[in-house]
């Protein structure tokens, strides 16, 4: 191209297209980063607000030293643990999960 080409070229409404192209061209991109940090945002809430609780509570179910839970089955919103060993007969802790209270002790002969 020659001067007087591009001279002829930005003249007028041809820099008022070029000027209006800037503008599109800064407006998407500036909603393609708000849009990722957003996206990025959201996933890292999800995820941290999906993880369980590193919050561990310990309590004694007060049985003897030895004893062993042999199994465990929840049924109607309780908990119920066979405990064998620990120098009694085989019995069975009823536990309500809610505050950890026991709510009966059944003792096996």
């Amino acid at each position: 191209m020659k001067d007087t080409e591009y001279s002829d070229f930005c003249k007028g409404n041809d820099m008022d297209k070029l000027k209006l192209v800037k503008a599109v061209v800064a407006l998407l991109t500036f909603l393609l980063v708000f849009g990722i940090l957003m996206a990025a945002t959201l996933v890292y809430k999800n995820i941290k607000s999906s993880q369980p609780s590193a919050e561990a509570s310990a309590f004694s179910l007060g049985e003897p030293s030895g004893s062993r839970i042999n199994s465990m089955l929840e049924y109607n919103g309780y908990l119920y643990l066979a405990i064998k060993d620990g120098g009694e007969a085989d019995r069975v802790i009823i536990l309500n999960p809610e505050n950890m209270q026991k709510t009966a002790r059944i003792t096996l002969n």
